[in-house]
């Protein structure tokens, strides 16, 4: 996601994560190289080969590890992903990416004094996952849980760190082909290792799986690091902590994107239906999640186009109209095609055992088609500098979404789930829409788009 107040790739669970989301859409900044058109096209390609590399990672790890442990591995990354977004992974990154770059410094002088701290705030939260996996697995055998606990609480800390040195990255204008890169290369690495053991008939348990994604995740890290500036260790270029902080609790609620930018779905199957179920609805989830990236490029590139044509109503009326058809068109026409296959995917790709998911996916691909063209109307609102309405909508959604599930899962119907999340995703359009509709040019309805005082202003 990833949100609703900075659309982006939603985080994919189709192995266990990908080692890296694709990166953020740039704010717009001289320092943005090597040319903008080049940089967003790295950076949406980057988001598409690595949600691919990661449904093939999806697909060898489910054939290594069956639907348990398949389901376990998943509920590990879910909660690593859920604890990032509520804490440090949420809006603090993009509240320093507009501070760095507002203030022109370096990550390494602006941030150094935070950093300590921060890796303290991680501890708890990251200990707290760690202690409810156990809780959800409590009635497994053997000492494999244990292990999967601390994986969950180191991995934790790494996607809390991944996106705070993505939005370090981004503040200080690094090129954005090697934040696409640092993407690519580590989940291409995975997906290689993965080919490779399963190639020559290495079956690794899901506590070896999960060591070869933190290792790789390490060296993403590591490569993040090391491409941020030099410091230049001036004193007055230290950010204000309790500004950044003030900063991200505003957006946080847009940031973090509730409905399907917590793992929501795939937490609370884990949790009250078991690693089984979780396992079998992970295969629906890396389907949709192919849809998914796409609702997320569409949102990147309309949200520019709308935020430009502020300046002329009837040029963004007709803009606004042309690109929710088009994108309508575009996700339906993905969603077909992936319904009509998705029987057949299932067998051959992950194997009978998941057959079962079959009837769930159906729907869940469905949902992910309606979530997709959401991710569109929000980009036209924040275009619009109306953002705060899709906050509004996405956290008044989640509760309904998870009384849902709770609903679905006390049944013991995925089915259920899914249509929980289609449910969520066409309320949330129809709300949206509304919107999108009462703040467009010469709507009868009211406009309030943000060109009229300019409009005034020169009358």
């Amino acid at each position: 996601m990833r949100s609703v107040e900075s659309p982006g790739a939603a985080p994919s669970a189709s192995y266990a994560a990908p080692v890296t989301g694709p990166a953020p859409a740039p704010a717009p900044s001289s320092r943005t190289h090597p040319s903008a058109g080049l940089a967003m096209l790295m950076i949406v390609g980057g988001g598409l080969l690595t949600q691919l590399l990661t449904t093939v990672t999806g697909i060898l790890s489910a054939r290594m590890l069956g639907v348990e442990g398949r389901g376990q591995i998943v509920l590990v990354a879910s909660l690593a992903m859920m604890t990032s977004q509520l804490t440090l992974g949420g809006s603090l990154p993009n509240a320093l990416t507009h501070q760095l770059a507002d203030r022109g410094v370096t990550a390494r002088d602006g941030l150094r004094h935070l950093v300590p701290k921060w890796t303290r705030w991680a501890l708890l939260p990251a200990a707290v996952a760690g202690g409810y996996f156990l809780i959800v697995e409590r009635n497994t055998s053997g000492n494999a849980k244990y292990a999967l606990a601390a994986i969950v609480l180191i991995m934790a800390m790494q996607v809390m760190m991944s996106r705070i040195l993505v939005g370090a990255m981004l503040g200080e204008g690094a090129d954005l082909i090697h934040i696409a890169l640092t993407s690519v290369l580590p989940q291409a690495f995975v997906t290689a290792v993965l080919a490779t053991a399963f190639a020559v008939g290495v079956h690794w348990n899901a506590v070896e799986l999960s060591l070869v994604t933190m290792t790789c995740i390490f060296i993403v890290l590591f490569g993040r690091l090391r491409l941020l500036k030099k410091p230049t260790h001036r004193e007055a270029d230290a950010l204000d902590g309790k500004q950044l902080y003030s900063l991200a609790r505003r957006t946080h609620i847009g940031s973090v994107g509730p409905i399907d930018g917590l793992s929501l779905d795939r937490t609370l199957v884990g949790s009250l239906l078991g690693s089984v179920a979780l396992g079998l609805y992970s295969v629906a989830f890396a389907l949709a999640s192919v849809t998914t990236i796409l609702g997320a490029c569409l949102s990147m590139v309309i949200l520019p186009r709308v935020t430009v044509a502020q300046r002329d109503p009837e040029t963004e009326r007709h803009l606004v109209r042309r690109w929710l058809l088009l994108s309508a068109i575009l996700i339906i026409s993905v969603v077909v095609v992936l319904e009509v296959i998705a029987g057949w995917a299932i067998r051959v790709a992950f194997g009978t055992e998941f057959v079962a998911a079959t009837a769930c996916t159906h729907w869940l691909l469905a949902a992910a088609g309606v979530l997709d063209f959401r991710r569109v109307l929000i980009a036209v609102l924040q275009g619009r500098k109306l953002g705060g309405q899709a906050s509004v909508i996405e956290l008044a959604m989640t509760p309904v979404v998870i009384v849902g599930i709770v609903i679905a899962s006390m049944r013991d119907s995925l089915v259920g789930v899914s249509l929980t999340m289609m449910a969520a995703g066409i309320v949330s359009c129809v709300l949206l829409g509304f919107a999108v509709a009462r703040s467009a040019p010469g709507s009868r309805i009211r406009y309030v788009g943000t060109h009229t005082d300019a409009d005034e202003g020169s009358s």
